[in-house]
């Protein structure tokens, strides 16, 4: 069984944008679904997509150990299993838990591209 890290952004444009009450979605569909064990959830500073957000980023958790000093918070790290959804909403955030999260299964229709466009 797959472990995650999901990291919702929260730099000042996506959270003009609704990432708190994406982070609150998160939080009460793991805890809903039981799946807090399988998945840790935190808040990520900003990745540079603003024009994106809220932007999230899903990690397969390999049992590394999380650096609170990496850039992973961040940035988008390029490793295996790592996944970015952008434009993300509570409702959109429900199917990531039900789907990524508990199905293992990434929502590839979310999936965030960031060499879409420049960010100003």
């Amino acid at each position: 069984m797959k472990r995650y890290r999901m990291s919702v952004c929260k730099g000042s444009s996506c959270r003009e944008a609704g990432s708190d009450a994406v982070h609150v979605a998160a939080r009460e569909a793991l805890a809903a679904r039981g799946l807090q064990t399988r998945c840790e959830l935190y808040r990520g500073g900003c990745y540079g997509f603003c024009h994106m957000g809220p932007n999230v980023v899903v990690r397969e958790d390999t049992g590394r150990k999380r650096d609170p000093l990496s850039p992973e918070d961040y940035q988008l790290m390029g490793w295996p299993g790592e996944v970015y959804y952008s434009g993300m909403t509570a409702e959109k955030m429900l199917r990531v838990v039900g789907e990524h999260i508990q199905d293992d299964a990434p929502v590839k229709e979310l999936f965030g591209q960031p060499d879409s466009g420049d960010d100003d």
